[in-house]
């Protein structure tokens, strides 16, 4: 068997393998199991890799098996604007599932490694129409980040910087922070504190100064890929 072969079968096994641990496709059945995975590919990036860009058709749902990706769009005078962060199991390109043709953000990989299931929308719309389960499963999905942005401009209009800054951290700990003592959390990461700014609606500078207070009062302590929060519950 030659090395392309070997390559293509080893990615068909990661294929299945993440797909079977996809929640949303719980109790699938056999026939609609294998029709996604027939118009399914999984697909590697590299650090700062494009996974789509923003006026691209839109036209694939994505799955985030492992590694971070960040969904953005560019203002004038270079200024970004990042929409979301999206760690494993998050989905991207999920408006394609209702009608947006066209993307309106970029997204790009975080992470050295990063690896996505990249699924056709169109197949996955005929399965929703014919299992339930599954579409009221990517709706209460929607339905929840959809909460989280309404949150997330409501924090930007009517919360002070240090309190977003905070938000920021307390939310990417509890979600993805690994426990290492009685309360703390380690949270591992890829975004530089422009990314940090970015997504809070502030300034690089006043997330160092908030990252740095935060440290001296030792409420933190960090290096630059790891934020260690020694009781998560009472940041503040």
């Amino acid at each position: 068997m030659s090395m392309i072969a070997n390559v293509q079968n080893g990615q068909q096994i990661l294929l299945t393998e993440y797909m079977r641990s996809i929640p949303f496709f719980s109790g699938l059945s056999d026939p609609h199991f294998n029709l996604l995975q027939k118009y399914a590919e999984f697909i590697t990036l590299k650090r700062f890799e494009i996974l789509f860009h923003r006026g691209e058709e839109s036209c694939h749902l994505f799955y985030v098996c492992a590694g971070m990706m960040k969904v953005s769009i560019h203002l004038a005078l270079g200024r970004e604007v990042i929409r979301k962060i999206s760690h494993p199991g998050m989905l991207l390109g999920e408006a394609s599932l209702y009608g947006e043709k066209y993307h309106s953000a970029m997204a790009q990989a975080l992470d050295r490694q990063t690896h996505i299931i990249r699924i056709q929308s169109s197949v996955l719309r005929r399965v929703m129409t014919e299992d339930a389960g599954v579409a009221l499963r990517l709706f209460d999905y929607i339905g929840d980040r959809l909460k989280k942005s309404e949150f997330r401009l409501e924090s930007v209009i009517a919360e002070d910087a240090r309190t977003r800054v905070i938000n920021f951290l307390k939310e990417n700990a509890l979600l993805y922070g690994n426990k290492v003592g009685f309360n703390e959390l380690l949270l591992k990461h890829n975004f530089t504190q422009q990314d940090i700014a970015d997504f809070t609606g502030t300034s690089r500078q006043t997330v160092t100064t908030i990252l740095n207070d935060l440290k001296r009062s030792n409420v933190i302590a960090m290096n630059r890929r790891r934020i260690l929060i020694r009781d998560v519950e009472n940041l503040a």
